[in-house]
């Protein structure tokens, strides 16, 4: 059984509703972790209106290359200034010396808007999973090390036991997903002391496989839980707009609204809650 959890809330500062969302579920809810996006639109309101109220919500860097502003002014993965990448497409560029350097310089201005304001960075994980790419996941690891930063997410997830729980409601893409992380983790340095849940349900979290899963599950004892809550009536429409089409989906999926539910489950009272 597992015992300690990490309950992390991507996207911070991505909308209004993520914002209000993590609000909520940190006070009132069981949530404890948050990664915080440094170059999106409502960064600042995250950082003056949501985290002065959550003392308790450790906060950690979401790294972000596929959407929004670029920090690094020069970064030569961006069009008119603005990131606009897909994880695919990352994945297989050439990391020609120019990359890698747009890549590390961008990556590491993320963290240092985070960290000069005063937050204590807890983790470094990635949007989109970004930071498993392994030129990637190298960066992020150089700059954890420079910057104290104790954990990087791991996608250390089991494909059988994880079928086993989420299988029954597993997209095809989901398991692609899995797969092809678990492939790229292989050349990523691992500690692979904080197990993962679940990337078969990425976005679409249901408490009876979760809390099947962490009663049953004998592979690790701190699990890291990766919600992805928002509560999109709070959100202006014409925000929508400014985005991906693919973002503007997924803010306006029912799964945003059942995962932030998920938050106030009485059954986490049964585990610890990691700080």
């Amino acid at each position: 059984m597992v015992k300690k959890l990490i309950i992390n809330a991507d996207d911070l500062g991505f909308s209004l509703g993520v914002n209000q969302a993590i609000l909520k579920a940190n006070k009132k809810g069981f949530l404890s972790h948050a990664s915080l996006m440094a170059n999106t639109q409502f960064f600042d309101h995250a950082v003056k209106e949501i985290i002065p109220q959550c003392p308790e919500l450790s906060v950690g860097v979401h790294v972000n290359l596929t959407c929004a502003k670029a920090l690094f002014s020069e970064n030569i993965l961006t069009e008119n200034g603005l990131l606009n990448n897909t994880f695919v497409k990352l994945l297989f560029k050439w990391k020609s010396k120019k990359v890698l350097e747009s890549l590390e310089k961008e990556i590491e201005l993320q963290i240092l808007k985070i960290k000069e304001i005063g937050i204590e960075i807890s983790h470094i994980d990635g949007h989109e999973h970004v930071h498993i790419i392994p030129s990637i996941n190298k960066i992020v690891r150089k700059l954890a090390k420079k910057y104290e930063i104790e954990r990087v997410r791991e996608i250390n997830e089991g494909l059988f036991e994880s079928w086993k729980y989420n299988g029954r409601t597993a997209s095809v893409s989901n398991v692609i997903k899995l797969l092809l992380l678990k492939f790229l983790s292989f050349f990523n340095e691992n500690s692979v002391k904080t197990g993962f849940y679940s990337m078969l349900n990425t976005c679409e979290i249901n408490g009876d496989n979760l809390f099947n899963f962490l009663k049953n599950s004998r592979t690790y004892d701190r699990v890291e839980v990766m919600l992805h809550p928002a509560l999109n009536e709070f959100d202006n429409k014409e925000y929508y707009k400014t985005l991906d089409p693919r973002f503007v989906t997924f803010f306006q999926d029912a799964h945003r609204k059942s995962e932030y539910d998920l938050c106030f489950n009485e059954n986490f009272k049964e585990y610890e809650i990691a700080e």
